[in-house]
């Protein structure tokens, strides 16, 4: 899936500034967002980021992100263990 994103010009042209890791840097930080919000497990939000499940959780600990464990989480990331 393909996602276009329209942005206020101000901020479009801070993201100019470093192109090169505009992409990266959002994807990063929409990963943590949906992890905060619970709407992936971590190792869904660590290959939307594009980072391996242990420096997306390191990444998680220098933000102070909660990283709460439910039954739902661990089954969640069974299954997707399953798919892969």
């Amino acid at each position: 899936m393909s996602v276009t994103l329209e942005l206020p010009d101000d901020i479009g042209f801070r993201l100019l500034d470093d192109p090169e890791h505009a992409e990266p840097d959002i994807r990063r930080e929409l990963a943590i967002a949906l992890y905060r919000e619970g709407k992936l497990p971590p190792g869904r939000a660590a290959q939307l980021a594009g980072m391996d499940r242990w420096d997306f959780e390191k990444l998680l600990v220098e933000r102070q992100v909660p990283m709460p464990w439910t039954k739902e989480n661990v089954e969640n990331e069974m299954n997707a263990l399953r798919r892969n």
